[in-house]
């Protein structure tokens, strides 16, 4: 039944890039998702969905911003490149899929919770496990650099 409160996604151990300050982040969205997976029902008012569709874009876009700092601060851009470009890039995409079902849901076009719920888990944990994951190694290594003095 889509009326179901079982957590949209779980922390996993593999989930951890090694830098707290994205985990920390990441731990928050999947809190987020959980909370909204349990919230929402597919007979909820649209206000209620466009109200957890724009708590989850305003802290996500947070996040990307926390994130492309510190692409910048640690060089990332420059050192990596493709991969950081790519990284935006996807930033960018989500944003606007998120943006585009704000459109739907303001015209009044209810989406399926599952469907919602659905795209949102797998995108976040897609994004985590490979984007994120590489930056994450990238940032360990520079951080390590500068805390040894080696930048």
């Amino acid at each position: 039944m889509a009326d179901s409160t079982t957590q949209a996604i779980t922390w996993r151990a593999d989930f951890a890039t090694g830098v707290g300050i994205m985990d920390d982040q990441h731990r928050v969205l999947v809190k987020m998702l959980n909370e909204a997976s349990t919230q929402l029902s597919d007979t909820s008012p649209l206000t209620e969905y466009e109200s957890v569709v724009k708590g989850l874009l305003g802290y996500a876009g947070y996040h990307f911003q926390t994130e492309e700092k510190l692409m910048a601060e640690y060089g990332y851009e420059k050192n990596k490149a493709v991969p950081a470009a790519e990284h935006i890039k996807a930033h960018r995409g989500f944003a606007e899929k998120v943006v585009m079902t704000q459109d739907q849901l303001k015209a009044g076009k209810r989406i399926p919770k599952d469907d919602l719920v659905s795209f949102l888990t797998d995108w976040l944990t897609d994004h985590i496990l490979h984007t994120d994951k590489e930056l994450g190694a990238y940032l360990r290594d520079k951080m390590a650099q500068t805390a040894a003095g080696k930048t």
